[in-house]
């Protein structure tokens, strides 16, 4: 007569005590590199999705129409240039950024809220394409910076001198980037006016010409969106539910 008091016991889903996961089982996904190639191979498949040719003419137009502030804005920064307040707001616009960056990496690794995590991760991706992609920019443009002194359309494409690394912000486009995602996911675009900070802090410092942070804004927004696009369309999260007569699948979107 002995007996095992509960047959199902040593099975994960109804135990007390949980089988011991493997190392790959028990880490969240985003923590594999896997997850990371198959964003990026879906935010290729979104491109071709895109009306680039609307949204290139939309942000050539505002840069275009942005310019007029060009010098108005560095007059404001040079006359404001020692101002204790100016040179505050311009810290915290410089570091919103990277402190959002960093963020948004906390809570992709958090899998505690899937939605949640899912958005972080777009924006890291992003972000991180956003800083390339304006790298890129800045060495094929060419463009003086403010305070070179030289004139603003004296451009010099594949030039390596430091002056002429203006155009665009990659503080700005990493900033609106990262806030992309989550304006979009959370339906919040108060968010949007966070990323702008950044955009006025490198005005004031005399880092960037406001047409420069208007294109920079245009190119974040476009990669935030393109990476936030394509994780929806991969965040199906598959589940199976077992009862004594049969075996149910279903796929939550988050």
């Amino acid at each position: 007569g002995a007996k095992e008091q509960d047959p199902l016991a040593q099975l994960a889903d109804v135990s007390d005590r949980p089988a011991s996961p493997s190392l790959k089982a028990a880490l969240p996904s985003v923590y594999l590199p896997s997850r990371v190639m198959d964003d990026v191979s879906a935010a290729a498949t979104q491109v071709q999705k895109i009306n680039w040719l609307g949204f290139a003419g939309t942000g050539l137009a505002a840069v275009a129409g942005s310019s007029v502030l060009d010098n108005r804005g560095l007059r404001f920064a040079r006359d404001h240039a020692d101002s204790k307040w100016l040179k505050g707001f311009n810290r915290v616009g410089d570091a919103l950024p990277w402190v959002g960056l960093a963020g948004a990496g906390l809570l992709a690794l958090d899998g505690s809220d899937p939605r949640r995590s899912r958005t972080g991760y777009a924006a890291v991706e992003a972000g991180a394409t956003a800083l390339l992609v304006a790298t890129g920019l800045k060495y094929a443009v060419g463009r003086p910076r403010p305070n070179s002194g030289l004139n603003r359309w004296d451009l010099k494409p594949l030039s390596n001198d430091g002056n002429r690394d203006s155009f665009p912000s990659r503080h700005t486009a990493v900033a609106w980037a990262v806030a992309t995602p989550f304006a979009l996911e959370y339906r919040a675009p108060w968010i949007y006016g966070v990323a702008a900070l950044t955009n006025l802090s490198r005005v004031g410092k005399q880092a960037h010409w406001f047409s420069d942070t208007v294109a920079s804004s245009f190119i974040g927004y476009g990669l935030g969106r393109l990476f936030w696009e394509s994780s929806r369309a991969n965040s199906a999260i598959p589940q199976v539910f077992v009862d004594p007569g049969s075996v149910n699948f279903s796929w939550t979107f988050y």
